[in-house]
């Protein structure tokens, strides 16, 4: 019995080494972009993936693009810079390229602040529906609007690759002649942009309620009206900084950008 229990004594101090001496699974740490195009003027934030990771952030051309401690690109030159994010012995690095901004405002390179009122002619068809102007009172992605998706029980729960971006505009309809439908003019299926204006978003799913607004997918605007309405879209990651159009000529476009 003794050398029974001795042998079971043993076996269990073999387990409990084997256990302790596997390796603990290595975190590769990544940067989520290794190529980035900004237009001068512009920013975007780079990011470890690596929660844990001490990073020192660096720019190979800071008149070209300059980073913070925090990893945020600055674009202020045309030109190619590299910034490096140095973790311990291991250097990861992302390939900027600026891009000198148009010098309109509204253009696809030097898009409009979205939450300016911007006053215009919208066009569908090529024909002239109406002058109109558009504000947009607030844009949230990410872990905020995933908060606030849960105010309406029947909201899809994101999956990891996936993101809630949520819109409220104030749309006026000043002068025209004909109701006009509020998700033509912002047409969120087609005209929504991400990584700086060159990269068209297509939306997996939409008709999710955050707050009790209207909604802009089913507003119909008659000539005098005011509304303040949302959207709330579900779409894959990774497009940021988010840009769109509204077709304001009859071959034209008038771009914004979410980022104040």
């Amino acid at each position: 019995m003794k050398k029974t229990l001795s042998l079971l004594l043993v076996f269990a101090m073999l387990c409990s080494f084997c256990l302790t001496a596997l390796p603990a699974k290595a975190v590769t740490a990544k940067l989520n972009k290794t190529k980035l195009t900004l237009n001068a003027g512009a920013s975007y934030i780079l990011k470890v993936k690596d929660p844990s990771a001490s990073v020192k952030w660096s720019s190979s051309k800071k008149s070209v693009a300059s980073v913070s401690k925090k990893g945020k690109v600055t674009a202020k030159n045309a030109g190619t810079a590299t910034i490096t994010a140095k973790i311990k012995n291991k250097k990861l690095r992302c390939k900027v390229t600026v891009k000198q901004k148009a010098s309109g405002k509204g253009t696809k390179a030097n898009p409009k602040s979205a939450y300016t009122t911007t006053t215009f002619d919208y066009y569908e068809e090529g024909k002239n529906r109406g002058r109109f102007s558009i504000k947009l009172l607030s844009f949230v992605s990410g872990d905020e609007a995933a908060e606030l998706a849960k105010n309406n029980s029947e909201n899809l729960v994101p999956e990891k690759d996936q993101e809630y971006i949520y819109f409220k505009f104030r749309i006026c309809y000043l002068s025209g002649s004909q109701t006009v439908n509020a998700k033509d003019i912002f047409n969120y299926y087609y005209n929504i942009y991400g990584d700086n204006s060159t990269r068209q978003m297509r939306n997996l799913d939409w008709g999710f309620f955050f707050e009790p607004i209207d909604d802009l997918g089913t507003t119909i605007l008659s000539p005098g009206n005011k509304v303040t309405c949302g959207k709330a879209i579900l779409v894959n990651k990774g497009y940021d900084p988010i840009t769109f159009r509204i077709q304001t000529g009859k071959n034209s476009y008038t771009w914004f950008t979410t980022e104040r």
